[in-house]
């Protein structure tokens, strides 16, 4: 008898699928990594996972006790499907309205029938602080205003975690010792570069790490949209730890600042979303595969990266996420962090 004795150890091992048409003539193999087939339907399955299981062991998360974070979208799926399928509770905040035509309405039902207490943050309310900002600035200020109720909470009740999704290095490692090791084992280490979202950071941290460990000469490229350059506006500039100071909060070191000093990525690709928007949506016509915009930046990219490689190469990215928790959006997506 075959069987899984828990939906959680159904999340990783992922198939990774080579494409065929969106590729047709190009002389170089693109494979992506199938994340949207994780139980909550994203790789962030992966972290939530380890950085609960992390807790756990260090005793920062008590039986009983409950998980909080802040997400703009697949990380509170996969929070409060792992959180509540091992018997705790989760509290999570998301940003009622943020950037583009971003609707999380979606989300939220998914977080919600996963059983987590959803806060959507009225930004609204926090005008006069918000006032003046750029676009980028604002962005990261409302993500700083959900960290600031987590860090809160944790420290008002020690019966809270806080997740920390953009500073936890267990993010980082549940990227190494799983996405990076099954890529490595699926190519069997024959790999010439590895292209992927930019986000908490830790996907592409934690690959580095994993080619590292394996002296795989690969690739490693960082996507950002083209109107939302994280590593300029958010890390270099150190906007986000210098507006969560003004919320009365520690400085902290992110992940994407602990990538740009380890020099990961070697590359950018910038990407814009009518771009994203249309390979995602030829990724579901010509192959098959029912993927979110964040999908389609990476093998718009990718597609970009094999040009300037040698013919026969072989490049990895990753197809994140469902396209259905985007529809709300439907069909004027945008291509966020």
């Amino acid at each position: 008898m075959r069987y899984a004795e828990t939906t959680l150890s159904l999340i990783g091992n992922t198939p990774l699928l080579r494409l065929r048409n969106v590729t047709a003539g190009l002389g170089s193999s693109i494979f992506v990594k199938c994340e949207y087939l994780n139980p909550s339907g994203s790789i962030k399955d992966r972290m939530a996972l380890k950085m609960i299981e992390g807790a756990e062991k260090s005793g920062k998360l008590k039986p009983g006790g409950t998980i909080v974070d802040m997400s703009s979208g697949n990380t509170g799926p996969a929070l409060s499907f792992v959180g509540n399928v091992k018997g705790y509770r989760v509290r999570l905040h998301i940003p009622s309205k943020w950037t583009g035509s971003y609707n999380p309405e979606n989300r939220i039902k998914l977080m919600r029938l996963f059983g987590a207490d959803v806060t959507p943050i009225d930004l609204d309310s926090y005008r006069g602080q918000l006032q003046g900002l750029t676009g980028q600035e604002y962005a990261a200020a409302a993500f700083a205003l959900g960290m600031k109720a987590c860090y809160d909470l944790e420290r008002q009740d020690s019966s809270f975690w806080w997740a920390d999704q953009m500073s936890n290095p267990d993010n980082t490692l549940a990227h190494e010792l799983g996405t990076g090791a099954e890529v490595i084992e699926q190519l069997d280490g024959k790999l010439s570069a590895f292209v992927a979202s930019i986000g908490t950071g830790a996907t592409l941290l934690g690959v580095a790490h994993a080619l590292q460990s394996s002296s795989i000469g690969a690739k490693v490229v960082g996507v950002e949209p083209e109107d939302s350059k994280v590593i300029e506006e958010w890390a270099r500039t150190g906007f986000l730890n210098d507006y969560l100071e003004k919320l009365g909060m520690p400085r902290r070191k992110y992940i994407i600042e602990q990538m740009v000093e380890e020099g990961v990525p070697e590359r950018m690709v910038h990407v814009g979303h009518e771009e994203a928007r249309e390979m995602a949506n030829r990724l579901c016509k010509e192959e098959g595969i029912f993927c979110g915009i964040s999908s389609g930046a990476n093998v718009h990219a990718a597609l970009h990266v094999a040009k300037s490689l040698p013919r026969g190469s072989n490049i990895v990215t990753v197809c994140v996420d469902r396209r259905d928790r985007y529809l709300p959006e439907h069909p004027a997506e945008n291509y966020v962090i």
